[in-house]
Formats: structure tokens, C-alpha cells, sequence
């Protein structure tokens, strides 16, 4: 996807654009009830999450591929800080009008490869049903080495891959990933996948802890 052709489905649709599993008519009601569910299940009940940062309300957390804020606005609500980016500078205008009482959230709006976001920063950096969009390996690498930059030496991503090959003639296609070739894609960066999930299915996750460079990992 390009940011274009977001700008234009944002402008269509949003709602259904982000999350179109109910259909084009998803109203704001189910539009947010889908995103603390989401939540809920994605974070708020994850072990590993809970184990490896403890408190959340004292977290620092990254969304990459905010949309309109279906997920954010659940992340603002449990950390101290949230910052959310988009490649469309439309859905980051909408997510700032739907969560503009949230005064602990900054989005922005971003190329797809740099993050405008200082270094060693977040405690936790999340994404569900974006990386799947991207449409090499080499933007997905790049992202990887911008969410290592960001993450405070320690912290935790979990980042939800495509885990199963789909035709080119679909317009959300992108490259999909085993645990092997996340080893490859994350190799030379100061990151390590602590866990997977979902491996050979539509959604694969990848738990990565950052650690210090100068430590090897047996």
C-alpha cells in the first residue's frame, strides 16, 4: 500500500479500511468495541507482556500503523505514554480528531520506513495487520531496524507478520514468514525473537526483546 492509495480508501472509508471484517457499514460504536477487544486479547492479557514489563501504567508504548486509533485509544488509556504513526497523514488527521481528549497520545504521520521518534525510548513497540501490507522484505527490514533504534535497551516488540503466502493480484499482498527467515530478517540488529506464535497461519507473531549490543546471545 502506498500512502496515496491510503489517503484515498481514508477518505472513503476509514472504519472499513482498518478493520473490515464487519463490512462497510461498521459504525464508531462497533469500529471501538473491536479495538478494546483487540486490546484486550493483544495486550492486556499477555503473559509474556505482563511478565517482561510489569505495570503498564508507567510504559511508554508505540503503535506503528495507528490508523484511525481503533487500538490506540485502549493503549492510552493503560500506558503512560503513547505514540502512534501511519504512512497516511489522512487517517493520523482523523485519529487526532476521534482521540483529541487523550492528552498522553502524539501521532505522525511517516514515509513507512523512518520514524520521526527519538532513540531508546518506548518500553514496548506493537503492530497487528500492518507489516502483512508491506510489500518487500527490505521495508519490513527497515521498520525492524527503526523499532531497535526506538526501544529503551530491554524493551519488548510484538509485531504480527504475514505467516502465509497471498496472491499478487490481491491489493494487501506482502511477504510471509517462518520462524527461520525472522531469524534472517532481524540478523545484525540487537534483537531477539523470545517468542513466536502462529507459525504457518494468516497471523504470525514475533515477541523480540532488545538487548545491548555488546552482550552476545548463546
Amino acid at each position: 500500500l502506498t500512502a496515496g492509495n491510503l489517503k484515498k480508501l481514508a477518505q472513503e472509508n476509514a472504519r472499513y479500511f482498518v478493520m473490515t471484517d464487519y463490512g462497510e457499514k461498521i459504525d464508531e460504536r462497533t469500529f471501538r468495541v473491536s479495538g478494546e477487544r483487540d486490546y484486550r486479547e493483544l495486550i492486556e492479557k499477555d503473559d509474556l507482556l505482563k511478565e517482561k514489563l510489569g505495570n503498564f501504567k508507567d510504559k511508554k508504548v508505540l503503535e506503528i500503523g495507528c490508523g484511525i486509533g481503533r487500538i490506540t485509544e485502549f493503549l492510552a488509556d493503560n500506558f503512560a505514554a503513547v505514540g502512534g504513526i501511519d504512512i497516511s497523514e489522512t487517517m493520523i488527521g482523523q485519529a487526532k480528531e476521534r482521540l483529541k481528549e487523550k492528552n498522553n497520545i502524539r501521532l505522525f504521520a511517516t514515509d513507512g520506513v523512518n520514524y520521526p521518534l527519538p532513540d531508546n525510548y518506548f518500553d514496548l513497540v506493537f503492530s497487528f495487520i500492518v507489516f502483512q501490507h508491506m510489500s518487500d522484505t527490505a521495508t519490513i527490514r527497515k521498520n525492524l531496524e527503526e523499532i531497535a533504534r526506538v526501544l529503551k535497551l530491554n524493551g519488548l516488540a510484538k509485531i504480527q507478520l504475514r505467516g502465509l503466502l497471498t496472491s499478487k493480484k490481491n491489493w494487501f499482498y506482502g511477504p510471509a514468514f517462518n520462524h527461520r527467515e525472522a531469524d534472517k530478517l532481524i540478523a545484525g540488529l540487537p534483537l531477539t525473537i523470545i517468542k513466536t506464535e502462529g507459525e504457518n497461519q494468516r497471523y504470525f507473531w514475533l515477541w523480540l526483546k532488545k538487548l545491548d549490543r555488546n552482550i552476545e546471545v548463546c
